[in-house]
């Protein structure tokens, strides 16, 4: 029996995971704000865009239950907001969502050897990153911050180093999913992106059914991203080296300050 970890696991993708593992006869540790109804499964509620909630599910997690075997990523909030949300924290909420609590969990957490990280975002994809305003903050657009944790996402990936722990990146590009959905503000972008979920969208299913496939065909590669079976191309620039080694400078900067709060 495996023990996997997975944030975001009350709806869509997540949830679809928890149900295969489950399924398997694994340990399924859901973390959550809410508490979902699969039989079998692990319900720990947290509010992950907090820094000091990431610790404590560590601490609980590993007290209880020790190493795990997975860790999957897929919390994320897509509805469209016009203002920038910040929490009791001092971060703004779609980056210390999105972003830090991945990176706090890839990098704090036990793991077994012959592990994986699962980091449910959008590599493949060309959009810059922010350094100097890297939370989003001016000029705040919900999409726009959206893309720029997952770039931030992809730098996490290409620059993680654990022993016996493989990261792989992967983007389930259009899905249909209420959460998918809520992306746009605009009633007109609502009904294209509506449009778009019916021509070329994916069913929940399929996606958890390719994610399977892509943990197995990457079993031997310490890191890798994909575009739904495809792997993505590392040699873009959304995956430099010597940039993940300046966001990861500042991360832990920006964690050592809201650790003095």
């Amino acid at each position: 029996m495996k023990t996997l970890l997975i944030t975001g696991g009350t709806s869509g993708i997540g949830e679809g995971l928890a149900k295969y593992y489950l399924a398997a006869g694994n340990r399924v540790i859901i973390v959550s704000r809410n508490k979902g109804d699969l039989h079998n499964a692990i319900y720990l509620q947290a509010d992950l865009s907090l820094a000091s909630e990431n610790y404590r599910i560590i601490e609980n997690i590993q007290r209880t239950y020790g190493a795990i075997d997975g860790l999957i990523l897929c919390a994320v909030l897509q509805t469209a907001r016009k203002d920038a949300l910040i929490t009791q924290e001092g971060l703004e909420f779609t980056f210390a969502l999105q972003y830090l609590s991945r990176y706090i969990l890839s990098n704090q957490l036990a793991f077994n050897d012959d592990s994986f990280i699962l980091n449910v975002a959008t590599p493949g994809i060309n959009s810059p990153i922010n350094f100097d305003d890297l939370e989003y903050r001016r000029k705040f657009n919900s999409v726009k911050a959206n893309a720029n944790a997952n770039r931030l996402n992809d730098l996490l990936g290409a620059g993680f180093k654990r022993k016996g722990v493989r990261y792989i990146l992967y983007n389930p590009m259009a899905v249909r999913t209420t959460g998918a959905r809520s992306v746009f503000a605009n009633p007109l972008m609502r009904i294209f992106l509506r449009v778009v979920h019916r021509l070329v969208g994916h069913e929940v299913d399929e996606i958890v059914n390719r994610i399977v496939k892509v943990l197995q065909e990457s079993s031997s590669q310490s890191f890798s991203a994909y575009r739904l079976s495809k792997p993505v191309d590392l040699s873009m620039k959304t995956f430099d080296p010597q940039r993940g080694k300046h966001l990861e400078k500042i991360t832990k900067k920006v964690l050592s300050n809201v650790r003095e709060l």
